[in-house]
């Protein structure tokens, strides 16, 4: 009777979360928020000068007037950001081309078109003033909070996932001292235990599969600089014509995005048939699966080392600036192992039973690849609202963003949605870990 009870009670939590997690969806989608001020970054070769646009101003009309406070009487300006209640959210940009267009007239100076960007002149300061073109961005930008609804929505369903871990957690009985096999508790617990037992497996076998690579290769470890390299060089070939002058440094812009690209759809596709390319492992001993998957990701940790001193000379050569925002390089990367990984870990129980998902998985990175802007800017190039949308829902595409502007233009950006995902990958860990353990000893039965 009382277990009827529990079960019951159980149910109706599950419910429960499951009716507030549709609300909760439902209040950060139709809220209804006021028009938002506005902050614009006028960026330039060695600076930004940032100039406020409230939301009366924007909807008056009365945001035409651009003044730089600072005393200079020439820029250069290469791009405009726009950027709403977080100061590292970016809603939208405003190429060279676009800000050509929507400056109307210099006070006291004058506007050219040079190499580097829009050369503007003034007398003391620059002072000049927009058109209807700037004044219809502004306003569209003023009034849609599509980022921060998915936002909330996307944390609320955080707390959710949580709040029902929480539950599955205190659900847990002992029996016997020992912890029910597939709760939270005891995976978490187990999760740790096997990572510092195979350990020096992990990294021996990441060491063997890289020697392995390059054993009969004539250019050896080469390899691991040449691939990404000329991978880029087709695509500055056949995009740099069409992206090439809206986006500076395009090379560096491109190969920086393709390593972080790289590392995802490998490990991600190594996944899918993980236990049936590993058979002899699988049949003969017990290791967890993870572990395999796990020096896989050191394997493509290792190589992506190598490909970052390209990266690096790129960097010198073309000259970018870096600064201290460049260590935002370190969450975007550990977020995306992380989503690798809990994504990897659901593909390797589901691609043991389903052999054809080796093929989709396939098909869907190749979209996904397009729809990340490895090769173009994400916010600038696909046209409103599909940008916001991408930059929001395909984390990849925000975290290959988030690195770029890290690396390229010493910008912190896209932090509240870095946390956002962060929070979504380590779910996904938790889920996938969950699924494999529990599942784990069917799988020598299929293969």
């Amino acid at each position: 009777m009382n277990k009827d009870k529990k079960s019951r009670g159980h149910s109706i939590s599950r419910i429960v979360l499951f009716v507030l997690l549709l609300a909760g969806i439902a209040a950060a989608m139709l809220y209804p928020f006021d028009n938002r001020s506005l902050t614009i970054h006028f960026v330039t070769e060695n600076a930004e000068y940032v100039v406020q646009a409230s939301n009366q101003h924007i909807a008056e009309e009365a945001c035409r007037e651009i003044l730089f406070q600072e005393p200079v009487e020439k820029v250069v300006l290469k791009k405009a950001a726009i950027y709403g209640l977080s100061k590292s959210m970016l809603l939208g940009e405003l190429s060279v081309d676009e800000l050509w267009r929507c400056i109307e007239s210099v006070d006291q100076g004058e506007k050219t078109w040079v190499e580097e960007g829009i050369s503007i002149t003034g007398a003391g300061r620059i002072h000049f003033y927009m058109n209807d073109e700037y004044v219809k961005i502004l306003r569209k930008n003023s009034e849609s909070f599509l980022q921060e609804r998915i936002m909330l929505a996307g944390f609320w369903v955080c707390i959710m996932a949580t709040v029902w871990l929480v539950c599955s957690m205190l659900e847990e009985r002992k029996k016997e001292n020992n912890w029910y096999n597939h709760g939270p508790i005891f995976e978490l617990k187990q999760f740790v235990k096997d990572i510092v037992k195979y350990r020096q497996y992990m990294v021996y076998a990441a060491k063997t599969d890289l020697k392995a690579e390059v054993a009969d290769s004539y250019l050896n470890r080469l390899w691991w600089l040449l691939e990404p390299f000329l991978n880029m060089v087709v695509y500055v070939v056949v995009f740099g014509n069409i992206m090439g002058n809206s986006v500076e440094n395009y090379a560096t812009f491109v190969f920086s995005a393709l390593l972080m690209w790289n590392l995802f759809n490998k490990i991600v596709n190594y996944s899918v048939k993980l236990v049936r390319n590993n058979k002899d492992i699988v049949t003969k001993v017990y290791i967890p699966k993870f572990v395999i998957l796990m020096s896989n990701i050191v394997l493509n940790v290792i190589k992506l080392m190598f490909s970052m001193l390209v990266l690096v000379l790129m960097m010198f050569v073309t000259k970018v600036h870096i600064g201290w925002n460049i260590f935002w390089i370190l969450p975007a990367y550990g977020t995306l192992i992380l989503f690798a990984f809990g994504v990897g870990m659901i593909f390797l129980h589901f691609g043991v039973y389903v052999d054809d998902l080796a093929y989709a998985v396939g098909i869907l990175l190749n979209m996904m690849m397009f729809l990340s802007g490895v090769f173009y800017n994400v916010i600038t190039t696909l046209p409103a609202p599909l940008g916001s949308l991408m930059m929001c829902l395909n984390p990849v595409a925000m975290l290959i963003d988030t690195m770029r502007n890290a690396f390229i233009y010493n910008t912190a950006a896209n932090l509240p949605l870095l946390g956002m995902w962060f929070w979504i990958s380590i779910i996904l860990c938790a889920l996938g870990v969950h699924i494999v353990y529990k599942n784990e000893n069917s799988y020598v039965k299929v293969v």
